[in-house]
This record gives structure tokens, C-alpha cells and sequence, in this order.
């Protein structure tokens, strides 16, 4: 997106060409439909002067499309050359007396509207400098005596075409420009939300380190309890069945621990179907009741894929979420048919309480719109109906897919139910 005193420096230019181009008309109907003897000579030069300067002016706003961009002093310039130009013309054309005196109000107002202080009074200065100018120094407009009696009606329609033109091109250009600034200052907020929600998640992410290294040593003690108690009570079938549960659980806190340890790594790249496999079978360790339906939808050979810690961890969240939603059935699918690797988690549970197909959730965790989802509602801070939300599982695995270049989509399954649309990057062929 290009910077405000770009789309500024745009808008100098069409409105410089416009200038010039009034001019031009100017001249024609007071040279041939009026008769006036203006100096058509110095006239033509002023005209031909802006327009070589818009040449530049155009020049530069290439540069700045090529990644060098524009500055406010270059805007101050650039509204300088038009007040000295306008000034130029004004006194080939009767000074302080042509009513199109009015216009130089429009770059001070262009000015005030989109530069600093500092820029805004020395423009200002030169405006009241050039007028004043005007009013002692200047060629009175060259109208033949059979058109004195028209002289006062004349310059009566020229204010009132200066009003109009005024009018119409502060309400325009203005306008504009003060809507970018309110859009700008809304991607500064944005972008300040960004970084706070990122402090948020790596300020997490600190604690989980500290809770992988505190929580090696008692991992490790009830490994070594649970294989004394199987060596102690070898006869017992149903209690070695309990502890083979038990040491399977253990082992995979410990898998999930390494991976804490290591979540500073660059993750391995695997195909998008092999690393969602592994993924969900590490989610089955933690969750053996479930039954996940899988479902690989694309064609041809996979993309591939580096999700890192912090990335498969929200992917789990959201399963867990659909589990919690609906415990009897889930599904999970991979598309990447369109171009696009997308991972679909669905589930069965109550769905939205609103009626529209369609949920954003933002990085804060919250679902844009009137409903929510039973499941979901934990993702804005609310306690579910069971009070055991914690509020922040959904809005970190949705902070860390933004992070990583994704986005993620609530919709409501015609059956009934939710389905979370997961869009991820992949690796470069």
C-alpha cells in the first residue's frame, strides 16, 4: 500500500493538470470569444512551465512505486510550485482583482489537511506574501472599453465560478485525504493490537519453556514408579493394563515436553498429508477416546509444510474444541485442490446461536457477528455452560495461525454443527 504523501503527490498532479487545462480554456475565451488582448506569450509559458513540472511530478511518482517512496517536504514542494504558479498567472491577468484569488486557499487547505505544523505556516507565509503581492504589483486585465459596462457582471460570475470550483475540489480531495489518514491510523491500531497479542503469546510461550524444564524431573519419577509398580505386581492383569495406559500417557508428556524444548527449531518439511497424519496421531495419544474421520481431498503430490510448535499446537486446540463440542464425532480434512492448502476440523455440536453461514475470528479470539458457538464462546473469555473454559486456547491457536501467514473461518455445517476453515502457507516448490 503507498504512503499517504503519495496518494497526495497523485492527487497534485491531476489536480496541477486541471489548473493548467482551466487555464488554457481561460485564455481561448477571454483571446476569441471576448477579445481581450491578453498576453498570450507569457500566458503559454506559465502554462508550459507547470506543465513540464508535472512531468517530473509524475517521474517521481514512479520512484515511489518502485520502493521510494515520498516525504512531506516533497508535498510542501510540490503545493509551493502551485502557489507561486497560480501567483504568476494571476498577475498577467489582473492581480488581486481576478477573483480566482480564491483558489489559492485550496493548497493551504490541501496543506493543513495532510502535513505537519512546520510545513503548513511557511506555505501559509507564502500564500499571504504572493496575494499581497498582487495587490500592489500586477497587469490590469487588457478589457476593451465597449466592455466596461459587463466588467462588474464578469467579475461577478468569476467568484461564483471560484466558489464552485473551490467547493467542489475541497470536498473531493479532502475528503480523500482525510479518509486515508483515519485508514492509516486504523492499520497503526491494528498493527499495535498485532504486537500486543504477539507479547501475549510469546510471554505464554516463556512460561511453557519454564514448565518444560520444572516438569522433567516429576515426569521422570513417575516413569520410574510406574515401572516398579508393574515389576511388583506382575500377576496383576488388570492393574499392569491400568499402568500400560499410564506409561503410554507418560511418554507422551515427554514427547510433548522435547517438543516444548525444541519449539525454538526449524521444523522439518514433510508433506502436508504426512505431517497432518502425524499430527493427529500425537493428538490421539492425548485424547484415546476419540475418533477422529480424516479425509485428504487434493490431488497429486502434496505441498509441503514446516509447522513449528506453536503452529500444531493450535491446530490441536482447535480439534480439541470440536471434541469438546461434539465428543461423538469429528473430521478432520486436507485440501490443497484449490491452490490453497486448507485443513477443515468439524464436529457436530450445537453450532452458532445466530443464523448467518459465516464467522471471522479475529486474533483476539472473538467471532465476528451476533452468534456464537457453544464451543467457542471460551475464545472470547466466556465460561462455557460447564465453567471449565479457560478463554484463551481458541484466541492463542488463532493468534499463531495469523502469525504464521493463515487465517482461519467459522461456518456453520448445513447438518448442523461447525466447521473451522484453516488456510496455511506452504514451503516454496
Amino acid at each position: 500500500m503507498s504512503s499517504v504523501p503519495d496518494s497526495i503527490l497523485r492527487r497534485l498532479i491531476l489536480l496541477r493538470a486541471l489548473t493548467v487545462s482551466a487555464y488554457a480554456v481561460a485564455m481561448l475565451i477571454g483571446g476569441l470569444a471576448l477579445d481581450w488582448a491578453l498576453p498570450l506569450v507569457s500566458l503559454s509559458f506559465i502554462c508550459l512551465l507547470l506543465a513540464g513540472y508535472n512531468l517530473l511530478a509524475i517521474g517521481r511518482l514512479r520512484l515511489a512505486r518502485r520502493g521510494y517512496p515520498a516525504g512531506d517536504a516533497e508535498v510542501a514542494r510540490q503545493l509551493a510550485v502551485d502557489i507561486v504558479g497560480h501567483g504568476l498567472w494571476l498577475f498577467f491577468v489582473g492581480g488581486a482583482t481576478n477573483p480566482f484569488t480564491a483558489m489559492f486557499l485550496l493548497p493551504l487547505t490541501i496543506a493543513a489537511a495532510s502535513l505537519p505544523g512546520r510545513y503548513v505556516w511557511p506555505l501559509t507565509a507564502l500564500t499571504l506574501a504572493t496575494y499581497s503581492t498582487l495587490m500592489v504589483w500586477y497587469m490590469p486585465l487588457p478589457i476593451p472599453e465597449t466592455a466596461l459596462a459587463q466588467a462588474f457582471f464578469l467579475h461577478t460570475v468569476g467568484m461564483w465560478l471560484a466558489f464552485v470550483a473551490a467547493a467542489l475540489i475541497v470536498a473531493g480531495l479532502v475528503a480523500r485525504i482525510g479518509r486515508q489518514l483515519r485508514d492509516q491510523q486504523r492499520e497503526l491500531h491494528d498493527a499495535r493490537e498485532r504486537g500486543l497479542r504477539q507479547q501475549q503469546v510469546m510471554g505464554l510461550a516463556i512460561q511453557a519453556a519454564g514448565a518444560a524444564h520444572r516438569l522433567g524431573t516429576p515426569l521422570a519419577t513417575m516413569t520410574v514408579l510406574v515401572d516398579e509398580l508393574a515389576a511388583e505386581h506382575a500377576g496383576d492383569r488388570a492393574l499392569a493394563a491400568d499402568l500400560a495406559v499410564l506409561r503410554q500417557q507418560l511418554a507422551a508428556c515427554r514427547d510433548e515436553l522435547q517438543r516444548l524444548r525444541a519449539a525454538g527449531e526449524a521444523p522439518a518439511a514433510l508433506p502436508a498429508d504426512a505431517a497432518l497424519l502425524a499430527l493427529l496421531d500425537d493428538w490421539r495419544v492425548v485424547r484415546p477416546a476419540q475418533h477422529c474421520e480424516t479425509a485428504v481431498l487434493g490431488g497429486g503430490e502434496p505441498p509441503r509444510v514446516a509447522w513449528d510448535f506453536t503452529l500444531r499446537q493450535s491446530l490441536m486446540n482447535l480439534l480439541d474444541n470440536a471434541a469438546d463440542a461434539s465428543p461423538d464425532w469429528q473430521r478432520l480434512t486436507l485440501d490443497w485442490s484449490a491452490g490453497r492448502l486448507r485443513v477443515g476440523v468439524e464436529d457436530a455440536g450445537a453450532g452458532f446461536d445466530g443464523v448467518a453461514p459465516t464467522r471471522r475470528v479475529s486474533g483476539e479470539g472473538r467471532v465476528s457477528g451476533e452468534g456464537h458457538k457453544n464451543g467457542e464462546a471460551r475464545a472470547s473469555g466466556e465460561d462455557d455452560e460447564a465453567g471449565d473454559g479457560l478463554g484463551v486456547g481458541i484466541a492463542l491457536a488463532v493468534s499463531a495461525i495469523e502469525r504464521s501467514g493463515g487465517r482461519v473461518e467459522w461456518r456453520a455445517r448445513p447438518g448442523g454443527g461447525t466447521r473451522a476453515e484453516i488456510e496455511l502457507p506452504v514451503l516454496p516448490a
